[in-house]
């Protein structure tokens, strides 16, 4: 096999199809060595959500003896976020009627995603692929190429339908602990007048009262008061006592 023709045939074409994404660093072989920016696209519902761009950067270095020898490769997830109108001013926090904090727009779910934890089980997958689809002998960088992209592009939907999911949770148990303060606590007979006696006590209704009918009947308790104090057993006594205080003195001489 002719290895300097096939790589160098192999770059014209990549140079033709990727005139912007594609930097070659060495034409001479054996030591062609090219870099791919891999500008991704997720097929979003809303693309206004994601405000920041990904790109896969792949580094091929091509041995002396490929396509009959696999690629060496190197993968770098390069970030990008728009740029604030603004001039980087912070945004005013908002919140909810229920006091919670709104997450801004600059803090959407796909902007939270970052490929950086995913390009080791990428590199692992285009090796696999290399050996499982028969690459060898035959020129497999644009395969590659193309692999990165779809690969990448499916697996951010993948990790954004997690984060929507893992939300919505969220968001369904912050509805429940709001609509607690709502329901309160179920009110029978027993806790009722158990409240009542407790609020009674601690604003001194029950004294206030008593104090109003006293004053209402100048000092003096009245039948039901004597009744509810079980005194009235005591006041007899008290008022033959003074009955017969009154006859002593008339019948002294």
């Amino acid at each position: 096999m002719d290895y300097t023709g096939e790589q160098e045939q192999e770059l014209e074409v990549l140079e033709s199809i990727y005139p912007d994404e594609l930097t070659v660093i060495t034409k001479t072989y054996p030591e062609v060595h090219f870099k791919v920016d891999v500008k991704l696209e997720p097929q979003l519902e809303d693309p206004t959500t994601l405000n920041k761009e990904h790109t896969v950067c792949i580094d091929f270095r091509l041995p002396e003896k490929y396509p009959e020898e696999a690629p060496m490769i190197e993968l770098e997830a390069i970030e990008e976020g728009q740029q604030e109108e603004d001039d980087g001013d912070e945004e005013e926090p908002e919140f909810d009627e229920h006091g919670n904090r709104v997450s801004s727009k600059f803090q959407s779910l796909p902007d939270q995603i970052n490929f950086d934890s995913y390009l080791p089980e990428l590199q692992v997958l285009l090796e696999e692929q290399i050996e499982n689809d028969m690459l060898l002998g035959m020129q497999m960088c644009f395969t590659l190429i193309s692999s990165v992209k779809d690969l990448c592009e499916t697996w951010f939907v993948d990790q954004l339908a997690s984060l929507e999911k893992q939300h919505e949770l969220e968001l369904q148990a912050r509805e429940r602990e709001e609509q607690k303060k709502f329901r309160g606590t179920k009110v029978t007979r027993e806790s009722y007048l158990q409240w009542r006696e407790k609020f009674r006590k601690e604003l001194g209704i029950d004294q206030r009262d008593e104090k109003r009918r006293l004053d209402a009947h100048h000092g003096k308790m009245t039948g039901r008061v004597i009744f509810e104090r079980g005194l009235a057993g005591d006041m007899d006594d008290e008022e033959d006592d003074a009955s017969l205080a009154d006859t002593l003195k008339k019948t002294v001489i």
